[in-house]
């Protein structure tokens, strides 16, 4: 019986014989050998793995060790310009007096006050039906991707006048297709605050370089960019930083205290210190 090889099962009724191919051993030992192999190249898999996170995790360690360092030779830098500071006598007393308490130590007077709401921006921009969408993390009505939405969405019939919420140069004015905003308003207000105004209609009524007054008649509202419906888009910016517009639009001169609690990304006391300075000598001229 060449290339065949007889299994025998005997039992209590006597012996079976079975005889199976060549082929079929030669089948059996390439299985065999694939699985020997497939475990091989899994070990060695496993094994190049743990190497790359041990090289991962080490690198961690070193570049925490560097970090560490860094905010170390900081921190030593900082105490000797304070040493200097102290021995050219520029360092000030009250360093470590509160934001909140030096705010309480500076007043300005109610003129004052309306003339500081002159050059930042406050109040509202546009007659509304509401706000469509607000401040933070969103899904993104077209998109439909979770994403970071840095203004107020203000429902707004097509052609709403829209209107300069403080004094200020026009930035842009043009239509900004990448951003998705549509035709674009930005208004720069000096003291770091920037204004936007998104989806506007397609006609400019302002032009690059022009300065607007609080109250000016800049755009009417639109329908145009990434945009799902006609509203107006408006955006308040402290240094490139979007900040949270509802602080400002609800801030008057009846509650001039109120911005500055709820709005703490701003240095408002050096800015309010200043401001006083520059509106003192405005109401008396030497």
């Amino acid at each position: 019986m060449k290339n065949k090889f007889t299994i025998t099962i005997s039992d209590i009724k006597g012996s079976r014989h079975y005889t199976i191919d060549d082929i079929l051993k030669r089948v059996v030992a390439v299985f065999l050998i694939f699985v020997i192999l497939l475990f091989a190249g899994g070990v060695i898999y496993i094994t190049i793995l743990n190497n790359e996170v041990s090289q991962l995790v080490n690198k961690k360690d070193e570049l925490q060790n560097e970090l560490d360092d860094k905010i170390a030779y900081y921190e030593v830098i900082k105490d000797k310009i304070e040493e200097i500071e102290t021995i050219i006598g520029i360092a000030h007393e009250d360093d470590n007096i509160s934001h909140e308490v030096r705010l309480s130590n500076i007043t300005l007077t109610t003129i004052q006050q309306s003339l500081l709401l002159q050059f930042i921006p406050n109040g509202g921009v546009a007659t509304h039906n509401g706000i469509s969408d607000k401040f933070g993390m969103r899904k993104h009505p077209i998109k439909m991707t979770d994403e970071f939405h840095s203004g107020l969405d203000f429902r707004t019939p097509l052609q709403t006048p829209i209107y300069a919420p403080a004094l200020g140069i026009v930035e842009y004015a043009g239509y900004s297709e990448s951003s998705g905003y549509g035709s674009l308003v930005i208004i720069d207000h000096g003291f770091g605050f920037k204004s936007y105004y998104a989806h506007l209609d397609k006609k400019m009524l302002v032009r690059v370089g022009q300065f607007v007054k609080k109250g000016d008649y800049i755009a009417n509202s639109g329908n145009t960019g990434l945009s799902s419906g006609p509203h107006l888009h408006y955006e308040v910016r402290f240094l490139g930083r979007a900040l949270n517009p509802i602080n400002f639009v609800n801030w008057d001169l009846n509650n001039f205290s109120q911005i500055f609690e709820k709005e703490t990304n701003v240095q408002w006391d050096s800015l309010l210190e200043v401001m006083s300075i520059l509106l003192a000598n405005k109401q008396n001229p030497q």
